[in-house]
């Protein structure tokens, strides 16, 4: 399966991978080398059954999943995200909200994330373990607490994508439900953009949310990110129930 990911890597589809699933991406359809995309894909997806993963998601350009023809019939649509971009040519000047920055492993950690996700603490501890697996040499300095009047107000994960030319992401974000409907995910937000220049070293940054969900869209406008001309699909291939 590594081979196949690297075959995959040399011809331009992004790969991050943990201990469940193997995510790749596409984020334009000029690419070249579709026929031969198509039978490495096919071929990873073969190669689950003699793996301990259990997932395959892919996401790229609908005209690009049409040209998949092997893998447009393995794979199911699960959603469709627009692309973010903003680069960082110069300093961000900007009034950055209050932060800190946690240790992922800390019991108050996973409970935090646990009450912002409205998930029980087992799923929080397993989402921050996939994510230690897929980002091993970023993870223990993304998890970022926002706070207003001194209590944790909501969470963002800034990491820098592997394999790409200092290109800033964002792995998580979310605002706790005692704050929700405060307008508080612009603040959030613009702490994660100013952590990827500032402490990660970003020369840019790419975001993606679902289609439907006009107020991450309406941050990511406010905070000075240009929407793509083309959305993505996610499709994905399971191997069994995984229960996340």
């Amino acid at each position: 399966m590594n081979e196949i990911l690297e075959r995959l890597k040399r011809i331009g589809v992004h790969n991050l991978r943990n201990n469940h699933e193997v995510m790749l991406e596409i984020h334009h359809d000029k690419m070249s080398h579709t026929a031969e995309i198509d039978t490495h894909l096919n071929e990873l997806l073969n190669e689950l059954k003699n793996s301990e993963l259990q997932k395959v998601r892919l996401e790229c350009p609908q005209t690009m999943l049409d040209r998949l023809n092997k893998i447009k019939k393995r794979m199911k649509i699960v959603g469709e995200r627009v692309i973010y971009t903003r680069p960082f040519p110069e300093p961000m000047d900007i009034s950055v909200s209050d932060y800190e920055i946690w240790p992922t492993r800390n019991p108050k950690a996973i409970s935090l994330l646990s009450a912002v996700m409205a998930r029980s603490f087992n799923d929080a501890e397993k989402f921050l373990i996939n994510m230690e697996a897929e980002l091993p040499l970023q993870a223990d300095k993304m998890y970022t607490v926002y706070f207003v009047r001194s209590e944790p107000a909501g969470l963002v994960f800034p990491h820098i994508e592997p394999d790409s030319n200092k290109e800033g992401r964002i792995f998580w974000i979310g605002i706790h439900p005692k704050y929700l409907g405060q307008g508080l995910g612009k603040n959030l937000h613009l702490i994660g953009l100013n952590r990827l220049q500032e402490d990660f070293g970003a020369k840019s940054y790419l975001g993606a949310t679902q289609v439907d969900n006009v107020p991450m869209r309406k941050i990511m406008i406010s905070n000075g990110c240009v929407q793509n001309k083309h959305h993505v699909v996610s499709v994905e291939f399971k191997v069994a129930a995984t229960g996340f």
